[in-house]
């Protein structure tokens, strides 16, 4: 697994990759990931993870400091895992360049848990165009946990990129 710290190490890694798997997470990893990545091992060439707590999705700023961190528990299941890359890129890295227009939901998308999220899916959505566009993976795999949020980055994602959005069943982690 090569770690990959900045957009330089990233570039760099992936020139010549085809058939590219990407699992974008917030860390923390579980089940749900676990079976995310191994769906990517087993359809595409090359798999790269990345980890990047987004900050511009928490509309409560304490909510982002306590997110839980597990970087070693995270490193280790994917090390077991065989990944080919873990992206762990800083926050200037992913907001390297400042939008010339924010994303602005559409009326019609601002519902169920939308209504109550201010902000939360605009930057859930721009951070996934962000690392799209700087992973230029050829299948990205996501969760149907949060069906809105999914329906939102296919929606939005698939007008700029031709990267195809995998959905996969939501596994959890079973109760203790």
């Amino acid at each position: 697994m090569k770690i990959l710290l900045s957009n330089n190490d990233l570039n760099e890694a992936l020139r010549e990759v085809s058939n590219l798997g990407f699992v974008p997470t917030m860390g923390s990893l579980h089940k749900g990931h676990i079976s995310l990545i191994k769906k990517s091992l087993r359809y595409c060439h090359k798999t790269i993870v990345s980890i990047f707590i987004n900050p511009t999705q928490f509309n409560n700023k304490n909510d982002f400091k306590n997110y839980p961190r597990n970087n070693k528990e995270d490193l280790s299941i994917l090390k077991k895992l065989k990944i080919n890359y873990l992206y762990l890129p800083k926050v200037d890295d992913v907001y390297d360049f400042r939008r010339k227009s924010p994303i602005k939901l559409k009326k019609k998308d601002k519902i169920l848990c939308a209504k109550y999220r201010k902000g939360h899916f605009e930057g859930v959505i721009d951070v996934m165009e962000r690392l799209t566009n700087k992973i230029k993976p050829q299948k990205i795999y996501l969760g149907e946990k949060d069906f809105q949020q999914l329906f939102l980055i296919k929606k939005y994602n698939s007008k700029k990129y031709n990267a195809k959005i995998i959905s996969c069943l939501t596994i959890r982690d079973s109760k203790k």
